[in-house]
Formats: structure tokens, sequence, C-alpha cells
């Protein structure tokens, strides 16, 4: 499957713990275009007290990876967005109006720790809408309280949230308990995109190609090319 769209991962060097310099985000690039990837979402995390590097930062990086690619002829778009841990960071930029969406639209990749409940994620989705944008969560499947409340999950959806998993959730790479709930929430219908939430060339790698046999072997081409390519691209299109 070509044309694939990864809408969250973390090749931007220098500014968090994704790629570690610009020769590693390089091939990072190319690896993503062997898989198929056409098109990728940039998603920076910011979190505090973690990785609070500067949106000015985030853009000169960015910046950097649009000449890389136009100098290396490498077929692929590129956006830029983050990944929002939901924290006071992530309140005071919502405040400030500093909230950068992914693409031409208004989606938030928001993520959540482990001190997180439910209720926390329905306050986030609650803000997001409220200001004009629409909350993805990103890997679902990680959270503990989508693990215990089998009905969590379209309850977040009622409120107005997209979901996303991990592509390595689904390959099993995460262990039984993410795989199990990452291919529940596909079976149900309720995955907005999978993405690969990449971070270097070995323990967290693009993986779209594999997820995409995976797919389609399981649940057929229409399903998998909603996951990775409609799905994700009407997210950066807000359509």
């Amino acid at each position: 499957m070509t044309k694939l769209v990864d809408i969250h991962c973390h090749l931007v060097p220098y500014v968090d713990d994704g790629a570690y310099d610009l020769n590693e985000a390089k091939a990072l690039l190319r690896e993503q275009v062997r898989q198929g990837v056409e098109t990728i979402c940039l998603t920076p995390h910011l979190r505090k007290g973690m990785f609070e590097t500067d949106q000015s930062e985030i853009d000169r990086q960015v910046d950097r990876l649009r000449e890389l690619v136009r100098e290396a002829e490498l077929p692929l778009r590129l956006y830029d967005s983050r990944e929002y841990h939901f924290d006071e960071g992530f309140l005071r930029c919502l405040a400030e109006g500093r909230l950068k969406a992914m693409g031409e639209g208004k989606t938030l990749l928001v993520e959540f720790g482990r001190r997180h409940r439910a209720e926390n994620m329905f306050e986030a989705i609650r803000l997001c809408r409220e200001a004009g944008f629409q909350p993805l969560i990103a890997h679902v499947e990680r959270y503990e309280p989508t693990r215990q409340d089998s009905g969590l999950a379209e309850k977040l959806l009622e409120q107005g949230a997209k979901l996303q998993v991990n592509a390595g959730s689904l390959l099993g790479w995460e262990g039984l308990r993410q795989k199990w709930l990452a291919h529940r929430l596909v079976r149900q219908g309720l995955v907005a995109a999978v993405a690969s939430d990449a971070h270097d060339l070995e323990g967290r790698k693009p993986n779209l190609a594999d997820c995409a046999a995976l797919l389609t072997r399981k649940y057929g081409q229409e399903t998998a090319e909603r996951l990775l390519c409609t799905g994700p691209m009407a997210l950066i299109k807000d359509q």
C-alpha cells in the first residue's frame, strides 16, 4: 500500500526524545518513504518539565527538514503540529491561543499520563472543543482508564473526540494488553487513524508498511486504507 499518511511521529531533531540529530532525521524520512508514506505530520512533544522546546525552535528545525526533503528529492509532504500532554503547559497555550493544529484543519493530538483519569480526558475534550479544536487522543490503547472501562472509548467519541492507535500496538510490539485493546477498538470501528509514533530506527521505528499488511489481512483493504490513508488525511485537511 502506498500513499500512507503518518500523523503522529517524532522525526524533528534536537527537540524531544525523537530523532537525535539531522542525520538520523534524514534516515527516518527515507525509511518512511520506503514504507510507502507520502504525507507526514510531525508532532514533537510538549510536556511540562520534560519536553518544553519553544515553538520558534520547533519551527526552525521543521524548516530544516523541509529543505532536506527538497534537496534529497524525497516524495514527501510535511505538515507539523505538536503532541500535547494534558498539563499546565497545554492549558497555558490554550488560554494564550498558542496551540498549533495539524495541517490545514483544527485537529490537536492530545496525550495523557499515568496520573490521568477518565474525568481528565473528558475535561481535555471539552476544553479543546470549546476553543474550536478537534481533539485526537493519542495512542488511546495505552491508558489505564480505557483498559479498565470497556465502554470508555465510546464515551470519548460521544463527547467529541477522535481516537488514534499506534501501529506498534497492533503489531504486538507494545505487549499483549495493548495489542488486544488496539485490535478491539479497530474491530468496533472506533479508530480514526493509525500512526507510527516513530522515534528512532531501532526500538520505535517507522512501521506503517507492516501494519498496512496486517490490517489488510485481518480486516480488509478498505479498513486498512481508512485507518492509514483517508482517515488521517481527513484530519489534516479538516474534512
